[in-house]
């Protein structure tokens, strides 16, 4: 009986530990599922259920714009649940901490090769020598929730359609809401309220 017992304790010992690194970690990479992300309104989101948070991955864009609109709210519902989620990442990392940087979605068909990613330009531009260079603004404006951007936003884009590509520049003019804790918005920038320093990983093109 008490070799039972103590069997017992064990086991109810473990599970009070395992609910407990879980709770600590509730926010990482392991639970945010790719097959769980939805598209709304133009927007790319990537859930937490275990910690009731979503990133946002990228944006809708249909490769011609040159100046687009892109408005990331405090909460979104999904429909793989019933709670409401809180925004608090552009970008992010998924299952085993495979990352996702936040940028323009890219249309898919239409055409042969396209690409994105950060600090890209001459890279492309070698790939693509004769491909023009565009630059396309997105003005973003930032819910309350946010309060991380764990990767490089994209900066720049290869759109190859119909036999004709072109090379993106991605440049961002933030609008922060006034009661977000963690950042702030000047001149079109995104700054950090705890020291107030430029928040890098977003490009802003030159001043």
């Amino acid at each position: 009986m008490r070799k039972r017992r103590l069997v017992i304790c064990l086991l109810a010992g473990a599970a009070v530990i395992l609910l407990a690194v879980l709770f600590v970690n509730r926010d990482s990479a392991f639970f945010y599922h790719v097959e769980h992300s939805e598209h709304i309104r133009g927007i790319h989101y990537c859930p937490n259920y275990m910690s009731g948070r979503v990133f946002v991955a990228g944006f809708e864009w249909d490769g011609k714009a040159s100046e687009i609109s892109v408005v990331i709210p405090d909460t979104v519902k999904l429909s793989h649940s019933s709670r409401t989620l809180r925004i608090t990442k552009l970008g992010g990392f998924f299952s085993r901490d495979v990352p996702s940087g936040f940028g323009p979605l890219l249309p898919m068909g239409g055409g042969g090769g396209q690409s994105s990613g950060f600090d890209l330009l001459e890279q492309i531009q070698e790939q693509y020598p004769t491909a023009p260079v565009r630059d396309l603004t997105v003005s973003l404006h930032l819910g309350a929730c946010l309060s991380s951007i764990p990767t490089a936003a994209a900066n720049t884009l290869y759109r190859e359609q119909s036999g004709a590509g072109a090379i993106w520049r991605v440049h961002y003019r933030v609008d922060c809401d006034a009661d977000n804790e963690t950042f702030y918005s000047k001149d079109g920038r995104l700054y950090t309220r705890a020291d107030d320093a430029p928040v890098e990983l977003l490009p802003y093109g030159e001043d």
